[in-house]
């Protein structure tokens, strides 16, 4: 028979794979039934000393979600996540409560759903009689509610202090933005003038170092005549009044020369509209050294006490934020904006929230972007500590403003690079001033080189009447002379055809200076041009000559264009004519003709370079070709590149062509190939 001992009243079976049961069955007495069974709060179990369940009540049905049928007989180890049962946790358990007389332990433990729980366990061991390991009492309580509120907490202090690292680390970016600047003069002064913060900038063009100004008034900056008219006491009051002002004017360095300074002055206010004290920008304009007599400023210095400064994020986000004529803000080192000022929302047009936390890629043109322009501009402040660059920026309207960048790397204190500070001023004004005057050089420019292109003229006119013209007329009396001295009718006819021929020779050449000369530069007959009616003009003009050679003209769709109909009819009537007079004899004239829009820094051989759009016409075809050393010489008036009796003409068509182009501010490039053909590529100013 399998022997039994008691434990504390209750039998217990010790015969292998039945003891639990029998324990069990031995422990349900009525007195502990009534003792745990309606417990709701706690879970009190009894386990075998395998930790097989024994006994189930209220308390852990509610808590576990098992009833008694579904777990008694199972091992209590199901209530342990996976993890806890990979690390031996129930077992370590057993183990200490049968050393130790009992095992306590907090941790997540596991319903029949499988949703965790936080449970506070305590596992006593029971003993019979002969003191020997009989089982466990195992109790346990749901503290999952106070496990999550200590959790909230624990995170509510841990935001608390990454919320004030951050703050702390904003103030410091703030401190760096200011301080390492030394393009500009960055100052913060109190409501009377007195100066509370000294950048790097202010240091270079000052002279002052900090200590040796903090406290002082800015007084101590303007010439003894400025401070005689109480100068800068008008200009606290007048950006006091108006929230900010602009000034230009002769400044005292510490040395005692002068510099000149522009000075943005901007009144700080606090939330409730009174003022906190000024932000004072200053900029060294000086073109030339100044080297006037010194001031003795040192009489004129107040005594003042170096009160000590209050280091604030507020004073530092005043100090930027209120300035209107600058655009400073600060981007991190991957240039990802981290604030906003007054400055750069009036300049660039972006609200606060509409900006920060976007790259400053924004405000640069696509084409910049595409260029890595951006990324260059900070890894050159990287490398250099600052870059000045000058160029077209975008607004969040799309409009474009010529901006005068300064971007400043910022360091910490092992001098790692933490990001960036950029000023931006619009020199919008300036840059179009500048435009004009460079438009301005260049009209002068184009009507010298048109007065040499007159005076060329005159020239050339010159050469005809002493040559082109007297060649006919001195043929002409030698065959008249000829024929009265003839007695032979077939030799008077013969040098009479040569007079006639003479005589055409002088009429044709009289006909294309009067075309040449009709092309002048007068502007006053421009209008809308259709091109396609012009070419179908010409080619029913030339209809005959097309005809006989069986020529082909290929048109694209051609533009209307602003120009002078009537010189365009005489360019294109040149152009086509001079492809269907030097077509190639082999085979049939193919002259082609399109159209295209180009920017005016496109256009090849180095013609212009602006960004103007140009209209540009291209005609080719498929004759005899030119020499590209004569692609320039052919436009000249009266050169011909071949004789007269290969092909007939005077060496005008071309130079009319050119003439028209240069009416119209346009040009024209002639591309030859010998024995290919040649292509005319002509640019018309898509606005005149």
């Amino acid at each position: 028979m399998a022997s039994t001992k008691e434990i504390k009243g209750f039998g217990v079976q010790e015969d292998g794979a039945r003891q639990g049961k029998e324990i069990g069955s031995n422990l349900q007495q009525e007195q502990f039934q009534k003792l745990i069974s309606e417990v709701e709060d706690y879970a009190i179990i009894l386990l075998s000393p395998d930790g097989t369940i024994i006994t189930w009540n209220r308390g852990a049905e509610k808590i576990k979600g098992y009833l008694a049928n579904e777990i008694v007989g199972r091992n209590y180890k199901v209530f342990y996540a996976k993890e806890d049962r990979d690390s031996l946790l129930p077992d370590t358990l057993l183990t200490t409560a049968r050393n130790t007389g009992k095992a306590v332990h907090e941790g997540w433990r596991v319903r029949k759903d499988g949703t965790r729980f936080w449970g506070n366990i305590t596992i006593t061991s029971i003993h019979n009689d002969a003191g020997e390991i009989a089982g466990y009492l195992k109790v346990t309580r749901d503290l999952t509610e106070r496990k999550i509120a200590e959790d909230n907490y624990s995170n509510y202090v841990e935001e608390l202090k990454t919320k004030n690292e951050e703050l702390k680390q904003s103030e410091e970016r703030y401190h760096k933005m200011v301080s390492e600047v030394t393009d500009y003069v960055i100052i913060l002064l109190d409501k009377n003038g007195k100066v509370l913060d000294w950048n790097k900038g202010a240091e270079r063009v000052k002279g002052y170092k900090a200590d040796e100004i903090l406290g002082k008034s800015f007084r101590l900056f303007y010439p003894k005549e400025d401070k005689d008219s109480n100068l800068p006491e008008s200009l606290l009051r007048k950006a006091v009044k108006d929230g900010s002002t602009i000034h230009e004017g002769w400044r005292i360095r510490k040395d005692g020369t002068r510099f000149w300074g522009s000075v943005a002055l901007t009144a700080l206010h606090s939330d409730n509209g009174d003022i906190l004290g000024f932000s004072k920008v200053t900029r060294d304009l000086t073109d030339r050294k100044i080297a006037d007599d010194k001031l003795n400023n040192q009489a004129d210095e107040l005594k003042f006490k170096n009160g000590e400064l209050q280091k604030s994020e507020e004073r530092y986000h005043r100090l930027i934020a209120e300035v209107q004529d600058y655009a400073i803000i600060l981007l991190d080192k991957n240039g990802i904006i981290q604030n906003w000022n007054a400055g750069a929302e009036l300049i660039k047009g972006y609200k606060n929230n509409e900006i920060v936390g976007k790259s400053f890629k924004e405000f640069y043109p696509e084409s910049d972007r595409q260029a890595g322009l951006p990324h260059n501009l900070l890894m050159e402040a990287v490398e250099k500590g600052k870059v000045v660059h000058e160029g077209w920026r975008v607004r969040k309207d799309g409009s474009r403003f010529w901006g005068y960048v300064v971007i400043t790397a910022l360091h910490d204190d092992k001098n790692e690079i933490i990001g960036f500070s950029k000023v931006t001023r619009d020199l919008t004004s300036q840059k179009h001033a500048d435009d004009q005057l460079k438009l301005n050089a260049a009209e002068l420019s184009r009507k010298n080189k048109f007065l040499e292109q007159l005076n060329e003229e005159v020239n050339s006119f010159a050469y005809v009447a002493s040559h082109d013209l007297k060649e006919p007329l001195r043929k002409i009396r030698t065959f008249t002379s000829r024929i009265l001295e003839a007695t032979d009718l077939d030799a008077v006819k013969a040098l009479t055809e040569k007079i006639n021929n003479s005589a055409l020779r002088m009429q044709r050449l009289m006909d294309d200076l009067m075309s040449y000369s009709q092309v002048t530069s007068d502007t006053s007959g421009f209008g809308q041009v259709d091109i396609n009616e012009i070419v179908e003009s010409v080619k029913s003009d030339l209809e005959i000559i097309i005809s006989e050679k069986k020529a082909t003209i290929e048109i694209n769709k051609l533009p209307t264009i602003v120009a002078v109909s009537f010189q365009t009819q005489q360019l294109f009537l040149n152009l086509i004519q001079n492809s269907l007079k030097f077509s190639n004899p082999d085979r049939f004239p193919i002259i082609k003709i399109s159209a295209a829009r180009i920017l005016g820094k496109n256009i090849p051989l180095g013609l212009v370079n602006d960004l103007n759009e140009y209209i540009k016409i291209s005609l080719s075809d498929n004759g005899i070709g030119f020499p590209a050393s004569d692609s320039k010489k052919i436009f000249d008036v009266f050169q011909r590149l071949h004789s007269r009796t290969e092909f007939a003409g005077t060496g005008i068509g071309l130079a009319i062509v050119k003439k028209v182009m240069d009416n119209h501010r346009g040009f024209v490039v002639a591309d030859g190939r010998p024995g290919e053909g040649a292509t005319f590529h002509i640019y018309f100013p898509l606005c005149q």
